[in-house]
């Protein structure tokens, strides 16, 4: 297929790019970026991303105006790009800055129920729920079956607070131990101890509220797929 001018121009400006935020003292300036975005420039995702998170760690009252634009303009970027490339940017650099990127997978609807099974593969099952209600741009039969494991997996988590019985004032009596190793009344549901609220799964009030509305979620989505599975 030919190559049309215009694209080779691109290319060339790119590459440019590409090696000019290698170097860890640039940064793009607005017009870097919106022509970046504009152009859905592969490619520049992790050298971007890295941007991204430079900015953030610049205190604010020391940002310069390159590090606002940085964080301002990255998810415009991702939202550009190819959304294959956009995940795999996303959730590889989430535990760089795990509530700011979380938000942008929110406001980018950059959902994907085989990322988040990864991501409780290995243990952060916190981040997992905290991803949990967030969206994609459509939906197919094999992200359904994805999903519907995610859901299972996530209504099978085992137990990991208990009973046990604890010497008190009064003698022994039965006490919940929360996963994380609090005592609270044999009857508690949740720990009620000070940033915790865990229940014996791992999970708070909220986070169990959270898995609720995904599994009507996928059964909304079970519904509407039904004639193409």
């Amino acid at each position: 297929m030919p190559i049309t001018a215009e694209q080779l121009k691109i290319e060339e400006l790119r590459l440019r790019y590409l090696d000019m935020i290698a170097r860890p003292d640039v940064f793009p300036t607005r017009a870097n970026w919106q022509f970046i975005s504009r152009n859905r420039m592969h490619g520049l995702g992790h050298a971007l991303f890295a941007k991204f998170i430079a900015a953030l760690t610049v205190d604010e009252v020391d940002r310069e105006e390159l590090h606002d634009i940085a964080i301002e303009e990255f998810p415009a970027y991702l939202q550009s790009i190819d959304r294959d490339e956009a995940l795999d940017v996303a959730y590889s650099g989430i535990h760089s800055a795990p509530a700011e990127v979380s938000a942008i997978i929110h406001d980018c609807m950059l959902f994907d129920a085989d990322y988040l099974l990864n991501l409780l593969d290995n243990d952060e099952l916190p981040l997992v729920m905290q991803l949990l209600d967030s969206y994609q741009p459509e939906y197919s039969p094999a992200d359904m079956e994805a999903m519907s494991l995610l859901l299972e997996r996530l209504q099978n988590l085992p137990d990991l607070g208990h009973i046990e019985m604890r010497q008190g004032i009064f003698g022994m009596s039965e006490k919940y131990v929360c996963p994380a190793g609090h005592v609270n009344a044999a009857d508690a549901e949740y720990c009620g101890h000070s940033g915790c609220g865990l229940d014996a799964r791992g999970l708070t009030e909220a986070q169990e509220k959270a898995l609720d509305d995904y599994t009507n979620r996928v059964g909304a989505l079970r519904s509407l797929l039904a004639p193409e599975m």
